[in-house]
C-alpha cells in the first residue's frame, strides 16, 4: 500500500501541471456535464453516465489504431486499468494451462481463465468443456468497441463473471465499403485482412477475412490462424432489425511448453471454432428488446493425442423498460445447453474417458434503476440461476451514484458473483470431482469520477472481494483431486487520469494496486500503464506501455517473476484512402518472463498499409 499515495500524488501533480500550461483563455474551458452522455452495456440497459454505479469503460477500437495486432484482448491489456493479460509470443495465445491469454481483473481470473466472462454482442463465449474463452478467436478486423466492466457482475451476466466482464461489440455492416490491409514484420510475421460491405434493398452485408502467421521468437513457437466472418443486417420495420452473424476460426500453433516432443513430430495444437448468432432487436415507445439465438462449436487436437469436441446452444432475451423519467427496469432470461467429450487418440483407453457430458442452465434477472432526485441514482437487482448440475444460485446487486456537482460523480456498489465448475473439473480426469460447489465472491466498491472537460477526468476506485469455495488441486501427487478448499480476502485501488492537451496530445495514465491474498498467480500487485498519442493533421504518433511488479507464476510465492517495463510505439500516417503504419514492440529490448523459463519476445516490429474506401 505504500506505493499508492506517492503514485497518486505524482499523477495529480502531473494533471495540475498540464492545466497550468494549458489554454490561458477562460472562455475555452467548458464544463463537462455527466448527463450529456449515455452508455449502453451489453444490450442489457442504457443509462446516463451519472447513473452508473460501478467502474466501466468503453474502448473504441478505431481510436487505438496501430496499438493491438492480433486480438482485442491485447488492446484491453494495454489500455484498461487493472486488467492483466498474459502474453508470451509474437502472435497467438494458445490454450491449456501453459497457454497465454489468461485474463486477470481485480485479483480474479484463474488459469485457464474461467473467472472473467467474455461476451460477443452480449452473449457468453467460452469453450464448453474447460469453461474459458479462446482469445485467438477475437480478431481486430470487425470489432467496433470493447466494453469493460471491472468487478463481479453475475446479476446481469451469470456464471464466470467473478472478476469482471469484457464485451466485444462487432461493427455494423456498411454499404459499399472496402478495407484491405497488409502487415509484415520481425520473425517472418505477417497479417492480411480484407473486409467487403454491400447493400441490397436495405439489407446490409459484410464479409471479412483475416490471416496471421509468425515463425515465432524462439524454436517451436510459430502460429498461423484464419478468421472468416460474415454478417447480414436486415430491417424488418422502422424499429426492428434482424441480424445474422457467423464466424469460423481455425488456427494452429506450436508451443514448447506443451510437453516433450519425444517423436520429433512437433509440439502443436490444432483448433477449429465456429459461431453463429441470430438476433432480433427493436423498440417500442418505452421498451427496448433484444433476442439472441446462438451456437458455439469447437474441435481441438494436440500432439500428445488429446482430442475434444465441444458445443453450446443458447437463447437469451433482454428487455429495458422506461417506466418513467425516474424509473427504469432491465430484465431478461437466458437458457444454455452445453457439453462435449474428450479422449486420447494415441494411446487409446487413457483418461479422459470418451463420455459425453451435458449441462442445461436457466437464468433470469431483474435490475431496477430509480432516481428520487436529479442528483441521486439508485439501483438494485437479483438473478436466479439454475443448473442441471444440481446447482442453484441467487445473486443480488446494489448500487448508489451521487452527482453533487455537474462534473463530479460519487458511487458505491455491492455485487455477488459465482462460477459454476467446469466439465473438466467435474468429470474428465482422475483429479476431477463431481461433488464440487460453485466458487463465489462478494464485492464492495466505492469511487469518485471528476470530469474537467469532455475528455479530461480523474477516476479513483477502491474495492474489496471476499472469495469462497475456491477450487484447488488438493493432496500429494499422484493422489490429487479438485476440492472447494480455499477462500481469500482481496483489496485494491485503481487510479486513472485522462487528459487531452490542445486537442492534439492524448494522455492516459493509470496505476492499480491489489493485495490478492493467496491468489497471487498472475495478479500483479502493482500495474502502471500509460498511453501518449500526438496527432497532427494526417500523422499520429503513440507511445504506450506498462510497468509490472510483484508478479508470480503460481500461488506459491517461490515462483516470483522479475518485475518488467515494456515500452511500445506506433506511427500512423493517413493519405486519402490509405493508412501507413509502423508498430514497435518492446522498444528497449527488455528481457523478461511471464512464464518461468520462457523468455518473452524482445524488440520486434510490424510495418503495414491499409486501404479503406466507402
Amino acid at each position: 500500500m505504500k506505493i499508492i499515495l506517492p503514485s497518486f500524488g505524482v499523477l495529480c501533480l502531473f494533471m495540475v501541471s498540464l492545466y497550468a500550461v494549458g489554454p490561458s483563455e477562460p472562455d475555452t474551458f467548458q464544463t463537462y456535464h455527466l448527463k450529456d452522455s449515455v452508455v449502453v452495456i451489453a444490450n442489457r440497459y442504457q443509462l446516463s453516465w451519472k447513473a452508473v454505479a460501478n467502474t466501466s469503460e468503453i474502448l473504441p477500437v478505431k481510436e487505438y489504431d496501430g496499438v493491438a495486432v492480433h486480438s482485442v484482448l491485447q488492446l484491453t491489456d494495454m489500455i484498461s486499468p487493472q486488467v492483466y493479460v498474459m502474453e508470451k509470443k509474437i502472435l497467438g495465445y494458445g490454450v491449456g494451462p501453459n497457454g497465454a491469454g489468461n485474463v486477470s481483473m481485480r485479483g480474479l481470473g484463474g488459469r485457464p481463465n474461467t473467472g472473467i466472462l467474455v461476451l460477443i454482442n452480449g452473449r457468453p463465449d467460452f469453450m464448453a468443456i474447460f469453461g474459458h474463452p479462446l482469445p485467438d478467436v477475437y480478431g481486430m478486423n470487425d470489432i467496433e468497441h470493447v466494453e469493460v466492466i471491472r468487478g463481479p457482475s453475475s446479476t446481469l451476466f451469470g456464471s464466470n463473471a467473478m472478476g469482471g466482464v469484457i464485451n466485444l461489440v462487432t461493427t455494423k455492416p456498411a454499404a459499399h465499403k472496402i478495407k484491405v490491409g497488409l502487415q509484415l514484420g520481425s520473425y517472418q510475421t505477417s497479417t492480411q485482412n480484407i473486409l467487403l460491405g454491400a447493400e441490397i434493398t436495405k439489407t446490409k452485408m459484410e464479409l471479412n477475412v483475416s490471416h496471421q502467421n509468425t515463425g515465432g521468437h524462439i524454436d517451436s513457437s510459430n502460429f498461423e490462424g484464419w478468421n472468416l466472418g460474415a454478417k447480414v443486417h436486415m430491417p424488418v420495420s422502422k424499429n426492428w432489425l434482424v441480424s445474422l452473424e457467423g464466424k469460423y476460426t481455425p488456427f494452429t500453433f506450436n508451443d514448447p511448453f506443451m510437453g516433450a516432443d519425444l517423436a520429433g513430430l512437433g509440439v502443436y495444437g490444432k483448433i477449429r471454432r465456429g459461431m453463429v448468432d441470430l438476433r432480433l432487436e427493436g423498440k417500442t415507445t418505452k421498451l427496448q428488446n433484444s433476442f439472441h439465438l446462438y451456437s458455439n462449436l469447437g474441435h481441438h487436437r494436440f500432439n500428445d493425442g488429446f482430442e475434444s469436441h465441444d458445443f453450446s446452444y443458447g437463447f437469451s432475451s433482454y428487455q429495458y423498460l422506461t417506466v418513467s423519467k425516474k424509473t427504469q427496469l432491465s430484465f431478461g432470461a437466458d437458457v444454455l445447453h452445453y457439453g462435449g467429450k474428450a479422449y486420447n487418440v494415441v494411446p487409446p483407453g487413457l483418461f479422459p474417458r470418451p463420455d459425453l457430458h451435458l449441462v442445461n442452465s436457466l437464468g433470469t434477472y431483474l435490475v431496477g434503476f430509480y432516481s428520487p432526485v436529479s442528483v441521486v441514482n439508485l439501483q438494485a437487482g437479483i438473478r436466479y440461476q439454475y443448473s442441471s448440475l444440481n446447482i442453484q444460485r441467487v445473486s443480488p446487486t446494489l448500487g448508489l451514484s451521487v452527482v453533487p456537482l455537474a462534473a463530479l460523480r460519487l458511487f458505491a456498489n455491492y455485487n455477488d458473483a459465482f462460477r459454476i465448475p467446469t466439465l473438466q473439473e467435474l468429470y474428465l480426469f482422475p483429479t476431477s470431482n463431481s461433488e464440487l460447489n460453485p466458487e463465489t465472491t462478494r464485492s464492495y466498491e466505492t469511487g469518485v469520477y471528476v470530469y474537467f472537460q469532455e475528455h479530461d477526468f480523474v477516476k479513483i476506485s477502491l474495492f474489496q472481494n471476499y472469495v469462497q469455495n475456491i477450487i484447488n488441486l488438493v493432496g500429494i501427487p499422484p493422489n490429487l483431486s479438485y476440492q472447494n478448499s480455499g477462500k481469500a480476502k482481496q483489496s485494491g485501488v485503481e487510479l486513472q487520469i485522462n487528459y487531452l492537451f490542445r486537442n492534439r496530445l492524448d494522455i492516459q495514465l493509470s496505476h492499480s494496486y491489489i493485495n490478492p491474498d493467496y491468489l497471487i498467480a498472475y495478479n500483479p500487485r502493482n500495474l502502471f500503464k500509460f498511453w501518449l498519442s500526438w496527432n497532427y493533421r494526417k500523422l499520429a504518433i503513440s507511445t504506450f506501455g506498462k510497468y509490472v511488479s510483484d508478479l508470480y507464476a503460481s500461488n506459491d510465492e517461490a515462483s516470483r517473476l522479475n518485475d518488467y517495463f515494456l515500452l511500445n510505439a506506433s506511427v500512423v500516417y493517413r493519405y486519402r484512402t490509405l493508412a501507413f503504419t509502423l508498430q514497435f514492440r518492446n522498444v528497449l529490448d527488455r528481457q523478461y518472463e511471464v512464464l518461468m523459463n520462457y523468455p518473452a519476445p524482445g524488440f520486434h516490429f510490424l510495418a503495414g498499409i491499409e486501404l479503406v474506401m466507402h
